[in-house]
């Protein structure tokens, strides 16, 4: 008898449908790119690099804008912290260009939109250049939108307002190239970087300036005779009143950094090898705030040009205590629209992302592990984990969202938020730290860790 076609021949694969963001490819691989490093980065070698890119970090926000006829208005606020902008410097858009890119790819990504697969390393290339051009263009777009409100005199239409253009536009280049060198030759990234170094300097600076810093004016008028509840009250944004709720804050953030639960596993065919799965109070960390800072940010660039003033009144929060008593509207309205914002993003991160409870069962049942008590089957393991992963995510997102909310109305120093992520950045880079030192004073540990 004949045999049937295709019996007894290797199945083929069928090879996946190629995304169609590779036509971006030709104009990716004309970008100049930071090469990978072939050998180990040594700790001295990161550490210089770091540092070298902070260095350049604060040169360029002391460099001011030419061309313009006008000191240039701050729009951002207490945003300008968080994306760390310096009005009217190369350092006008901070980070802002590269963070909107890099939300606007990766939720395209994680809700399959693109057809990319962050785990293919060809997929991975072309979703990294096309983040690297996106920003690129999102510099373009956001500097275009600035100099259109004439923040600076001029406008588009004039010489100026193009050469400012391109100022803002090459400032935002350059931390691009300055994020992926300490990506890849120093600690953590230069996004979070640049965040906590600009929150750190900005708290420092509100509370310890000789002329205008909260504590050398609170001390002043002890000494003048005021009393000390008038003085720790004192009308205005700088009163101690920032110190303390900049000090809760930070307490508060290191204790939710350090919540989680643990989830019993147990290896399929070895019952008695056990193991945990951490699940972090802040399972999404401090992203969902993020997301929601740079709606607000880009509302401000709108309303910078349509005149829409109100857009920017309810989105922004109150200074101090008194500015919430007086206008408890506006604070209300600011904390629903934060939580809200937060608690969907948490909820789409979670999802677009592959950190949701489907993608972790997957995860676990691909490594051979199971929860103790359940059936073997990846839907059961769905649903246990959805209970907890779900669950911490939104809370998550909700705590963020209040306690940032709270601090900025208490007129906590470099922004409830700035903290927040601060007190992130530091914890991950500590860690990131401690390990590098570990594997720089024992080889082996290297060679573990895959370098």
């Amino acid at each position: 008898m004949g045999s049937r076609p295709g019996e007894g021949m290797a199945e083929e694969e069928v090879e996946k449908p190629r995304s169609k963001f590779y036509v971006l490819e030709p104009v990716i691989k004309k970008l100049p790119e930071v090469a990978v490093p072939k050998r180990h980065v040594t700790f001295r070698e990161k550490f210089m690099w770091t540092a070298l890119a902070l260095l350049l970090f604060f040169i360029m926000s002391q460099i001011t804008l030419y061309g313009g006829t006008k000191q240039a208005t701050d729009i951002f606020g207490s945003l300008k912290v968080i994306f760390a902008s310096q009005t009217g410097t190369l350092m006008e858009l901070g980070i802002g260009p590269i963070v909107t890119a890099g939300i606007i790819l990766q939720l395209l990504a994680g809700s399959k939109i693109i057809g990319l697969d962050l785990s293919d390393s060809d997929d991975r290339a072309i979703f990294t250049g096309a983040q690297k051009l996106l920003a690129i263009l999102m510099a373009l777009f956001e500097g275009s939108m600035l100099v259109l409100a004439h923040r600076y005199g001029v406008g588009l239409d004039s010489v100026p307002g193009i050469f400012i253009l391109f100022q803002m536009t090459l400032g935002a280049v350059i931390v691009i190239y300055l994020d992926e060198i300490v990506s890849k030759y120093g600690f953590g990234s230069g996004v979070s970087l640049f965040i906590a170094a600009g929150v750190a300097m900005t708290v420092i600076w509100q509370a310890l300036n000789p002329l205008t810093g909260i504590v050398p004016v609170f001390a002043g008028s002890l000494f003048s005779g005021q009393s000390a509840v008038d003085a720790f009250f004192a009308p205005g944004s700088a009163n101690m009143v920032g110190i303390v709720a900049t000090i809760i804050v930070f307490l508060i953030a290191v204790y939710a950094e350090s919540i989680h639960i643990e989830i019993p596993l147990a290896y399929g065919k070895f019952g008695g090898v056990r193991g945990k799965y951490p699940i972090k109070f802040l399972y999404t960390s401090n992203i969902p705030v993020i997301l929601a800072m740079t709606v607000f940010a880009n509302f401000r660039i709108v309303s910078a040009v349509t005149g829409a003033n109100w857009l920017v009144y309810y989105t922004s929060a109150p200074q101090n205590l008194a500015q919430a008593v007086s206008d408890p509207t506006r604070a209300g309205i600011y904390t629903l629209i934060l939580l809200g914002l937060s608690v969907g993003f948490a909820y789409l991160w979670v999802h677009m992302t592959g950190m949701g409870p489907k993608d972790v069962a997957e995860q676990l049942e691909d490594s051979g592990m199971m929860i103790p008590g359940y059936r073997r089957d990846i839907k059961v393991m769905e649903q246990v984990l959805s209970r907890y992963i779900m669950t911490a995510a939104i809370l998550g997102g909700a705590f963020i969202a209040l306690l940032s909310a709270g601090a900025d109305i208490l007129g906590a120093l470099g922004s409830g938020t700035g903290i927040l992520l601060t007190v992130g950045i530091v914890y991950g880079l500590y860690q990131q730290i401690a390990r590098e030192q570990v594997a720089e004073m024992f080889p082996a540990v290297r060679r573990l860790m895959g370098e």
